[in-house]
């Protein structure tokens, strides 16, 4: 998610490029929650930039958890089209579909989809996302989120994000409620690899992870090489 905003931020190239990266953090959270248990994950990611618009990526995750050993975590496609409208402004339109296993905080394999669009101007990106199946069968919600990354020095970026779920129709057993999310991390770059240490959250209220271990809010250091 880090290097997303931080492309989003860039101006588009003008010819294809293809990037590859590995990368090591303390926990993998999504939207304030832990994927992971609290357990660190091992990321490979790889990605295609056309110099049309077109862009695509693929995200494939590893867990190591206490007792099991490295599991599969998850895998996520990503696909879609950016446009440049001047020279501050860009649209982008696109989908993402993502794919956990049992061996997720939840203890169960689940999967979501999402039709997203955005805007980018200059170092802010806004994006609002549809699921028709967000984790639950017949689960649909809205997601919006705005996400800014700077350089203010050499080698150091900074990203914050935040973001508002909104559930459309639901049919579990809980009255599911308006979620936040919000995050702020920093990166600095050695050669090859960067160091991140990201500062994360969600809500509200106690309940916000429905009696699960782990705390709301997290501090996950991290590692990663482009390859």
């Amino acid at each position: 998610l880090f290097f997303a905003s931080a492309s989003l931020c860039t101006a588009a190239p003008a010819v294809a490029e293809v990037g590859a990266s590995i990368s090591l953090f303390s926990d993998s959270r999504f939207r304030g929650y832990s994927l992971s248990g609290g357990h660190p994950v091992a990321v490979g990611d790889l990605s295609f930039d056309e110099g049309s618009g077109l862009y695509g990526a693929v995200s494939g995750s590893l867990v190591l958890g206490s007792g099991d050993g490295v599991r599969p975590l998850g895998l996520q496609l990503n696909g879609g089209y950016a446009k440049r409208v001047s020279p501050d402004l860009t649209l982008d339109l696109g989908a993402v579909h993502s794919s956990y296993t049992r061996y997720t905080s939840s203890g169960s394999a689940r999967s979501y989809t999402e039709l997203y669009a955005g805007v980018v101007h200059k170092y802010i990106a806004g994006r609002i996302a549809f699921s028709p199946h967000y984790f639950e069968a017949g689960a649909r919600t809205l997601y919006g989120e705005l996400n800014s990354n700077i350089s203010p020095m050499h080698k150091v970026h900074v990203e914050a994000h935040a973001g508002l779920l909104v559930p459309l129709h639901y049919r579990g057993p809980d009255d599911p409620r308006t979620q936040y999310d919000w995050r702020l991390g920093v990166a600095r770059d050695l050669g090859p690899l960067s160091l991140h240490a990201i500062l994360t959250g969600g809500g509200p209220g106690r309940d916000y992870y429905r009696g699960h271990w782990h705390s709301r809010n997290a501090l996950i250091v991290g590692i990663s090489c482009a390859l």
